[in-house]
């Protein structure tokens, strides 16, 4: 159980400079120190409450959660929280329109599942030494961006997206969904506003706290 002290510890309470805040976040303001925002803790609480509530949900009706960071700074870590808490992830450059195209982001699911049953066969192995090193390079590029979706079968019915206002074509893409449940983790420069269980304001550019946040709600 996480408490405002936890918060605190984390700096996921340090907000935006007061300019660069957007006015639809001042909900989850306490106060503004020396220029820059201070976020309420115990906002942070109930939004990570609510997330985690929605998470735990979504497991118990078996369906698919996809969590969504392109922070290099993060990327090593959400691959060993993929592999902990078992969800699908995207901690590389997000393919352009992934949701509204999500059928040609399967196909390339299936041609990457395919071509690395076939580098186990006897078959590549009769190949060519320069033929195998063709079929390695081409599967390594592949890998890197679609090997931690390997499994999604269908659009995920649980998306968690990391700084959403950096990603806002995505959010975009997202707003057209049906059926489709969101976490936005955005910073109080964040220009939208979602439900309360759909979002968490915080500090997004620490890693300690980006770290406490998503250990927060996906343990």
């Amino acid at each position: 159980m996480v408490s405002v002290k936890d918060v605190v510890d984390a700096q996921a309470h340090v907000g935006t400079l007061k300019s660069e805040a957007h006015p639809k976040t001042k909900k989850c303001w306490a106060e503004v120190a020396k220029w820059v925002v201070v976020i309420n803790p115990q906002s942070i609480l109930n939004q990570i409450e609510s997330s985690k509530n929605k998470i735990q949900k979504a497991r118990a009706e078996w369906k698919s959660i996809l969590v969504v960071c392109e922070k290099k700074m993060y990327a090593t870590e959400l691959e060993k929280l993929g592999e902990k808490y078992k969800f699908s992830y995207l901690n590389t450059k997000v393919p352009a329109w992934f949701l509204t195209n999500f059928g040609t982001l399967q196909k390339r699911i299936e041609s990457m599942n395919s071509m690395s049953l076939f580098m186990e066969t006897e078959s590549f192995f009769n190949l060519t030494k320069k033929e195998q090193l063709v079929y390695k390079r081409k599967l390594a590029r592949v890998l890197k961006i679609y090997w931690w979706v390997k499994n999604l079968s269908a659009k995920p019915d649980l998306i968690v997206i990391v700084d959403a206002q950096m990603m806002r074509g995505l959010v975009n893409e997202l707003e057209k969904q049906t059926n489709m449940d969101s976490i936005l983790i955005v910073w109080t420069n964040f220009s939208r506003w979602l439900a309360e269980d759909g979002i968490i304001v915080t500090n997004i550019v620490s890693h300690k706290s980006l770290d406490f946040i998503l250990n927060s709600i996906l343990s």
